[in-house]
């Protein structure tokens, strides 16, 4: 399945010069984990639950703006057609919760968090009368009176 088929499209935006206290009344307020910092509508930086809650221990003035913020601005982001796969893999690998979504131009479209992809893969899982252990191990059959092992799918 592609990211564009569950992928968040209702995000929460802002720009670099937003200040903190402005982004944890948009977190807060509309209930998201994250804000998308775009400038001239492509991805510049996020700024997440975490990061908030991090700032606040540090005693970070909420009047700070989200560009002095951010200690990242090295951004993963992924096309509009990348797979689940490749998705949970990049989650897992870069130890991340969101994954930017942009276009062919580098637009932001939309966010993919680790919560959408649990999602599609608990009900991908559920939409078939199999588990996953079926594709990957042959399974023996009895067939008039011999046994067979069945092929393993692909």
């Amino acid at each position: 399945m592609r990211v564009e088929e569950y992928m968040s499209t209702m995000t929460e935006i802002a720009t670099p010069d937003t200040t903190l206290g402005t982004i944890a009344q948009q977190l807060a307020t509309n209930n998201v984990s994250c804000v998308v910092i775009i400038e001239n509508k492509k991805p510049v930086g996020i700024i997440t639950k975490t990061d908030i809650t991090r700032a606040y221990a540090g005693e970070v003035p909420s009047s700070t703006i989200a560009d002095a913020f951010m200690t990242s601005k090295d951004l993963i982001c992924v096309k509009a057609d990348t797979q689940t796969d490749d998705i949970a893999e990049l989650i897992q690998k870069k130890f991340v919760h969101h994954l930017l979504v942009v276009d062919d131009k580098g637009a932001f479209v939309g966010v993919a968090s680790s919560w959408d992809v649990a999602r599609e893969v608990s009900l991908d899982a559920k939409a078939f009368p199999y588990n996953r252990e079926l594709w990957t191990k042959p399974k023996k059959a009895v067939v008039g009176g011999t046994v067979e092992t069945a092929p393993v799918m692909q």
